[in-house]
């Protein structure tokens, strides 16, 4: 599995439109065969600080995850609303064993 970890800090005056991009993308992911989480996270002590965290079965579901037309209008998208670069980290699970 590869969990993907994502950092995202919205224009104060954008997090509306921010949050209907995000959970247009969150949705239409859950929905890919090979995405086994995907969850928009809002930060408790930083309100307009978000994060994801997302689960794939494999890099083949990452990279068709990336093929969709809901990541499609993220990318176009997403840039405008930041008031940062958004940070990723990928991992891999080490515990518990993962499913084969």
């Amino acid at each position: 599995m590869i969990h993907i970890v994502v950092q995202i800090e919205p224009k104060p005056d954008k997090v509306e439109a921010f949050l209907e991009l995000a959970l247009f993308d969150a949705q239409n992911s859950r929905k890919e065969p090979g995405c086994l989480r995907f969850d928009v996270l809002k930060h408790l002590d930083q309100p307009t600080r978000f994060s994801f965290y997302e689960v794939y079965k494999d890099e083949a579901a990452v990279q068709a995850h990336r093929q969709t037309p809901h990541y499609a209008r993220w990318i176009k998208e997403i840039d405008a609303l930041q008031a940062a670069p958004r940070t990723a980290a990928k991992y891999s699970t080490v515990d518990p064993t993962p499913y084969a």
